[in-house]
């Protein structure tokens, strides 16, 4: 539930921030619960699993360029142990379902637009592209 409300807050309140679009809230939340039902098969103390995999979703979030502050409250409540795989498909479907919520009702104001851009254009190009060259040594 917390993670939801930071997210309520970024898609309402702040529409053109980097933070609340979509491609940092998928993939920052993907990255984020990755790492933290990770963690949560090593034999770690709690507290030290939940620091860590915190701290290891921002920092893998940063580096990729797709910071998400609530994607750091997850990893910080999924690494305590207590959920599985399956919830992780179910924040994720929530965070959709945000997403296209916030999209509709932003958008109803000629004042806001949310999101500012989709942001998928990059991750497109490089998985699926036809013309990828291979270099061979």
């Amino acid at each position: 539930s917390g993670p939801f409300g930071a997210l309520m807050t970024l898609q309402y309140s702040l529409t053109a921030a980097p933070a609340s679009q979509p491609r940092n809230a998928i993939l920052g939340q993907v990255i984020s619960l990755s790492i933290a039902l990770g963690m949560t098969y090593t034999s770690l103390a709690t507290n030290v699993r939940k620091a860590l995999a915190t701290a290891l979703a921002i920092m893998c979030m940063a580096r990729l360029g797709v910071t998400h502050p609530p994607a750091g409250a997850a990893a910080l409540l999924f690494a305590g142990g207590q959920y599985s795989w399956g919830h992780m498909g179910i924040m994720l479907a929530g965070n959709i379902l945000a997403i296209f919520s916030a999209t509709l009702i932003n958008d109803m104001n000629v004042k806001r637009q949310y999101p500012t851009f989709w942001g998928f254009g990059y991750w497109r190009k490089l998985f699926f592209s036809g013309n990828a060259k291979s270099k061979v040594a």
